[in-house]
Parts: structure tokens; sequence; C-alpha cells
């Protein structure tokens, strides 16, 4: 079951309008290739810790307006960049996503002392 623009609309609050559903749409694509890029081949994208990060990455990417890099309120400072960064899993994304991730391990490799080597 993949993630579509009613889920995304669903944690908003809000209908998504007509126009803004091929950029939710896009976003959704975006977010589950960095996601499964990231977690490998544990990523299922039906577990629902998967659905809620995907979901989350595109609801903030959402609030970030292209090109404003950074936004501070109080005394009003918006800092304008080439492009802004919003298409990366952010920390929280990637400390929710550990457990998707594959392990790192060791495995011990012996060899018969009589063996020939190959």
């Amino acid at each position: 079951m993949s993630i579509t623009a009613l889920d995304i609309e669903v944690r908003l609050g809000r209908k998504i309008e007509g126009d803004e559903k091929p950029r939710v749409e896009a976003f959704i694509t975006d977010a589950s290739a960095l996601v499964a890029d990231y977690c490998g081949s544990r990523y299922r994208e039906d577990s629902p810790g998967i659905r809620a990060v995907i979901c989350a990455e595109v609801i903030r990417w959402l609030a970030v307006a292209p090109g404003i890099v950074s936004e501070k309120v109080g005394d009003v400072a918006v800092e304008f960049g080439s492009s802004a960064t919003t298409q990366a899993l952010s920390p929280a994304a990637r400390t929710s996503l550990k457990r998707y991730r594959r392990k790192l391990g060791s495995i011990v490799l012996t060899r018969e002392p009589d063996a020939p080597l190959r």
C-alpha cells in the first residue's frame, strides 16, 4: 500500500488543492526514494514507522518556501540561497529510521590447516 496525497491530507488536517497535488505527489516520490536509499534492503513502505517518516518529511518540505535557506521570526530575518536544502532527510527522520537499517556485524572465517589456498 503506497503513500498517497490523502495520507498527507489526513496528517495536515486540510485538503490538498488541485495545483498543490502534483507537488505533494512529487515530494512523496522523493521522500520514499531517500528513505529507501537510507534503509537499504530493510525498507518496506508499509511499515508504520517508515510511513510516518515519509509523511512527516513531505509535510516538512511543504512548509519550506523554495529558495529560503533559513527563517527567523523574532526580529524577522530571512536568508535566501541559490537553493534550499529541503530535499534531504532531516536528522529526526534519520534517527527514527535507524531501526530499519542493517546493523553492522562480523563473521568468523576459518580455514582448515591442511586445506590448500585457492
